[in-house]
C-alpha cells in the first residue's frame, strides 16, 4: 500500500489522526443537487466504502448525476492509495454517472495529480484552493453547459 501512495504523491508529512471514526464526513453546508466530503486525518477504502459509496450509490439509483465536492483542508493528512484505487473502480463502473468534481485544497502537490486524475474521472475534475471554497460550490453545483 505505500508505495502505491508514494507512486501517486498523496501522502503528507504528519502524524496519523485516525481514531476509529470515519475520515470523510458529509459537509451540511452544499448546495441542492451536490454532495460534499470533508477528509480528516488519514482516509483509507474503509471511508469509501463506509461513507462516501453509500451516497453515490443513492445518486445513481435516483437517476441523478454526480456532483462531488472533496475538501482536502488543514485537517487532511492522508488519502491512502487503496481508497484512490476503490474510487477509481467505483468511477469507472459509473462512467456516465460523474458530472462535476470539484477537488478543494491548498496542497501544491495536489495540482499535477489533478491533471493526471483528469484523464482517469468520468465528467469534469478541477481544483480550487481552500479560499474559494465558495467558488467550488457554484462551480459544482452549476449547469455544465452554462459554466464557463
Amino acid at each position: 500500500r505505500a508505495w502505491v501512495r508514494r507512486a501517486v504523491g498523496i501522502v503528507l508529512p504528519a502524524n496519523k489522526t485516525r481514531h476509529g471514526d470515519d475520515m470523510l464526513k458529509q459537509m451540511a453546508d452544499i448546495p441542492p443537487g451536490t454532495v460534499g466530503f470533508d477528509a480528516i486525518g488519514e482516509v483509507d477504502d474503509d471511508d469509501f466504502e463506509k461513507t462516501l459509496e453509500p451516497v453515490l450509490r443513492r445518486i445513481i439509483a435516483e437517476g441523478r448525476k454526480v456532483r462531488l465536492l472533496y475538501l482536502l483542508g488543514v485537517r487532511f493528512r492522508e488519502y491512502e492509495g487503496d481508497a484512490l484505487k476503490e474510487e477509481m473502480k467505483f468511477a469507472i463502473h459509473h462512467p456516465s454517472a460523474y458530472e462535476r468534481v470539484a477537488v478543494v485544497s491548498d496542497e501544491e502537490w495536489l495540482r499535477p495529480a489533478l491533471r493526471l486524475l483528469s484523464v482517469l474521472v468520468p465528467g469534469q475534475l478541477r481544483g480550487f484552493r481552500v479560499a474559494e471554497l465558495a467558488a467550488a460550490k457554484s462551480w459544482v453545483a452549476a449547469d455544465p453547459q452554462r459554466a464557463p
